[in-house]
Parts: C-alpha cells; structure tokens; sequence
C-alpha cells in the first residue's frame, strides 16, 4: 500500500476484485428493513427485491454512517499510513459526507500526524466508481494527497453519469427526485421511459435529460449521450444496475462497439441504491481522456 489511503461509500458499488487489488476501503451505508438495520453489503438481494415489489406504506428506507463509523475507518488506517482520502457521494443525496467531516474534525485530535481530506464527488454509483478507482491507483503508485485530490478533483470536473429507471417511483418517494418532479408525477398516466443526470454539471441533484418509449430507445440514447459528450476522446466508464445484469452487458456491448473504452466496469448495485431505485435501475458514469 502507498502512502495514501482512499475510502469510499459502498453506494459507489466497487467491485470486490477491484477494492482488492487498488486497497480501496468502503465505509458501509445502512438499509432499514421492517425495523432493521442491515449494513449495505450484508444484504440478501433477492430478499430485498421481493419486498420492494410491494410498493406499501413501510417501503425500506436508508441511513448513512454515523462520525463513529468514520472515525473507525480513520483510525484503523492511520495506524500505517500518512494520509487519508474519503471520496463520498454527492452530498445533496445523503449527510454521509457531512458525517464524514465531522468525523475528521474529531480526528484532528485524536490522529494528528494524519492528513485528512474529503472530496464531495457530486455523483453517485457508477459515477463514483472512475473517479475512486483513478484515486486508487495513484495511491499505489506513490503519488502524495494534493496530487491525488487535484487528479480527483479533475475527473470529477469531466464526469458524466447518466441514469435510466423501469420507474420513478423509488427514487420519488425517497426524495431525491429534484428537478424531475414533474416527469415523476406524469410517469402513472404516461408510459415513458427517463435519463437523468447526476454529477457536478447539474450541482450534483437530479436533472431530466431526455425520455423515450422504450429501455432499448433509452440505452441508444445513452450512448449518443456519450459520444457527443466525448467526441473522439478515450471512454473510461462503469455501469451499476440493480438485478439487470444483461441490460448493463447489452450496453456495454453498445459502448465498445461505439467508443474508444479505455475502461468499463459493470457491477450490481448495493442494497442502499435498490431501496432508492427498485429493480431495473441503469447508472452509466463515464469521462473522456486523451
């Protein structure tokens, strides 16, 4: 491991494999089932995805780590590493990237030969996954905190992250709707499909962008998104779907025949997204480099 640690929340859904091999660690969010608490990644999918099917009055709900949890992760890391970096989801959706400062206000005190830094991301799953990943391998190649933070802080500039739902109503009833209100409260009495954008162009909340008859109109818009965005630049990118896999591979298949990918990950989102989403979800992040 590098001088450098780098944290993320599990909404991001990074890979496994991939968390492993760039020694990236992920702070758990929180799914309130029925009462219970479930840390994000601890949680049954199919279970989850049976349950959210009954659309009832007690719909799941989530919860962001408590400064403790921070405080924790802060802490085991700064045993043998100089410096830490959290890179949180976009934080007009959750207080987790407030709860994360204060942790780091309390740290001052208790870890005071360890750098701290956090980074607002303005995005969320697939959009979070370049940019954590980026971080990740800079880490390893030795590069200090203000030179990961700027590299950061550059692709979080360039970012893009699209996203396409079966329907609305997931994301309606948690509240983080925003400016697609309207398309929300239109989507029981029109038969439409939507994209949304969340990164740091819309401020990082929920902006409409463009809606078709179909998910196969609305992946073939996805992809003319991208290129007119990129142009002829090198794609680096990740898919997140919640219980779509073929979805997600048809348009990654669309991507690569498309674009010049650099990178593309796909991974299942954790329970938190699914709460927030319900099945058939689709987030692509992606940017273009030279």
């Amino acid at each position: 491991m590098g001088k450098v640690a780098i944290i993320t929340d599990s909404v991001a859904a990074i890979p496994r494999e991939i968390a492993e091999k760039y020694e990236i660690t992920i702070v758990p969010f929180h799914a309130i089932v029925d009462g219970k608490d479930y840390p994000d990644m601890g949680v049954d999918m199919r279970w989850l995805y049976n349950r959210l099917k009954e659309k009832d009055k007690h719909l799941p709900t989530t919860s962001c780590p408590s400064e403790g949890e921070f405080l924790q992760a802060y802490s085991r890391l700064a045993q043998n590493l100089e410096a830490i970096l959290y890179i949180s989801m976009t934080s007009a959706f959750s207080k987790g990237y407030y709860a994360a400062v204060e942790a780091k206000e309390i740290a001052r005190e208790k870890l005071p030969k360890t750098r701290i830094e956090i980074i607002d991301s303005y995005t969320v799953e697939a959009g979070e996954i370049p940019i954590v990943i980026a971080a990740a391998k800079a880490a390893k190649e030795d590069k200090d905190l203000d030179e990961i933070v700027e590299l950061a802080n550059k692709i979080i500039t360039k970012m893009n992250n699209l996203q396409t739902f079966d329907t609305l109503f997931y994301r309606y009833k948690q509240g983080r709707i925003f400016k697609a209100k309207s398309w929300a409260e239109a989507e029981s009495s029109a038969s439409f499909k939507t994209i949304l954008e969340v990164d740091a162009s819309t401020g990082g909340i929920t902006k409409p962008v463009a809606r078709a008859k179909t998910k196969k109109q609305i992946m073939e818009k996805m992809v003319d998104l991208t290129k007119e965005k990129i142009g002829d630049k090198n794609l680096h990118g990740a898919i997140v779907h919640t219980n779509v896999p073929e979805q997600a591979e048809q348009l990654k298949k669309k991507l690569l025949s498309q674009c010049h990918c650099e990178e593309l990950y796909i991974a299942e989102a954790c329970a938190v997204t699914a709460i927030q989403t319900g099945e058939g979800f689709i987030s692509f992040g992606f940017y273009g480099s030279d």
